[in-house]
């Protein structure tokens, strides 16, 4: 019995690994590829059930209609002619303008999108591309990239030769997205209330952990997004994709802040003062969460190894944003990284074995290997990441956020001892080390906690006459 309540205590956060390889299988044989690309030149008109194309004399129409072949946006990029690369070839400005409306006809229809301008620049020789575009997608049901050869192209001569792609998110990789969000949006719903239940049946307050636990189960929902199927259905908006990242930032201060909490609190037994103990860590990710809301809110999100012309142009406030929000993560992960540091290493120390609580010691396993897991897939995108591992990486990340907070709501269970706990404590008498029958009736701790990570107490206890 005890040796499986130890061996559960360090086989837990290994099952954080269970849900990625489903996923990943998921990704791989159900899912597809996150993004597919339809590739088409000026010189021919294309006619497709999404999409169509018409070329006139400098100019060349692509109409788009999403529904039921592509979501969440599309990019067109179109590349620069071989003709362009020679030196002594005068390249043209090309200019797109993007319109949108629902029912059939452009002209007078109440939904029509303020019109943009894409212009892309005479310099090609460093790019392959002479101009490309992305186009969220905003609960429309047509929209038309008009492409312009400006500057350098003859009154009447025809458009350039040149290539174009449409990149988009198919259906299947969204239906896909869709199931699984729903279902761990329906295990959220279930764990919430459940957690709910035992917290009302508890008589005496709760822990201060507990409570935290309750705090982001609720701010789960923002991450298993609830409101992605409606979104897709109606062919995007805007409104509830920005409400829907910002409380996925909103989630990751508090998971932050938890952290911090947790980590500091385990070194600090005696009361936390509101202002020594929360409020720095308080104003801490309040800026974070302030910067990268705005940031979000003043230039959306920007898909991976994506250059857009529209999004290039950076102010001094919005480097002041980024500024903070880099300055803010630096100090919470080297803060982080302190406190679980000298957490680890004070779990390691043998008089410290009854010092920490099995929720402590839970806490500090579940989240290493969670951090763990979560660095090597922000890694691997940084140095394997194609254009679209961003969204292949979201149900990955989503079902580690999940798994990771379904443990730790084990742990702190309100009412009784988790059952990961549970074999802890009957693993870990303190029978068996401290010596008499007391400790293994559950007696006091041979030393307070303060006093031993402080290093104020006597190193032993063979000081008795």
């Amino acid at each position: 019995m005890s040796s499986c309540g130890c061996n559960y205590l360090y086989v837990a956060p290994a099952m954080m690994v269970v849900p990625l390889f489903i996923i990943s299988v998921i990704n791989t044989f159900v899912a597809g590829p996150p993004l597919e690309t339809l590739v088409f030149d000026s010189k021919n008109a294309v006619a497709l059930t999404y999409m169509q194309s018409k070329v006139e004399t400098g100019r060349v129409a692509v109409d788009v209609s999403p529904k039921g072949a592509l979501s969440h946006y599309f990019v067109f990029t179109a590349y620069v002619p071989e003709a362009w690369k020679k030196a002594d070839n005068k390249k043209v400005a090309l200019s797109a303008v993007v319109k949108a409306w629902n029912g059939d006809q452009a002209e007078g229809s109440e939904s029509l999108l303020t019109a943009v301008s894409h212009t892309g620049g005479n310099d090609n020789d460093k790019r392959e591309y002479g101009l490309q575009l992305l186009q969220p997608l905003a609960g429309f049901e047509h929209y038309e990239i008009d492409v312009h050869a400006g500057e350098g192209l003859k009154e009447g001569e025809k458009f350039p030769d040149m290539e174009f792609r449409l990149t988009y998110v198919p259906p299947r990789f969204t239906k896909t997205q869709v199931f699984v969000r729903l279902f761990f949006c329906t295990v959220t719903v279930i764990l919430t209330i459940a957690y709910a239940l035992a917290c009302c049946r508890v008589e005496n307050a709760l822990e201060p952990g507990q409570a935290w636990i309750g705090v982001i189960l609720l701010l789960l929902f923002a991450v298993n997004d609830p409101l992605y199927p409606y979104r897709v259905a109606k062919l995007g908006n805007e409104q509830l994709e920005s409400a829907a990242t910002v409380g996925q930032i909103i989630f990751s201060a508090a998971m932050l802040l938890f952290w911090l909490i947790m980590a500091d609190g385990m070194h600090r037994a005696g009361a936390k003062t509101c202002l020594g103990f929360y409020l720095p860590k308080v104003l801490l990710l309040g800026a974070y969460t302030g910067s990268a809301c705005a940031l979000f809110l003043t230039h959306g999100r920007i898909p991976d190894r994506l250059e857009v012309s529209s999004f290039s142009t950076v102010d001094s406030v919005t480097s002041a944003l980024v500024v903070t929000l880099i300055a803010c993560l630096t100090l919470i992960c080297a803060w982080l990284g302190f406190l679980v540091l000298r957490a680890t290493y004070h779990l390691g120390w043998k008089k410290m074995e009854y010092i920490y609580t099995d929720r402590e010691k839970s806490f500090v396993g579940m989240t290493l290997v969670f951090i763990l897991l979560w660095v090597c897939g922000l890694v691997y995108r940084a140095v394997h990441g194609q254009r679209g591992s961003w969204l292949m990486l979201q149900l990955p990340f989503l079902a580690l956020s999940n798994s990771y907070l379904v443990l730790l709501v084990n742990a702190f269970w309100p009412g009784t001892e988790s059952t990961i706990t549970a074999g802890i404590a009957a693993s870990n008498n303190p029978a068996d080390d401290i010596g008499g029958m007391e400790g293994g009736r559950g007696g006091d701790l041979p030393k307070d906690r303060q006093g031993l990570l402080s290093g104020d107490a006597d190193d032993d206890d063979d000081d008795d006459d």
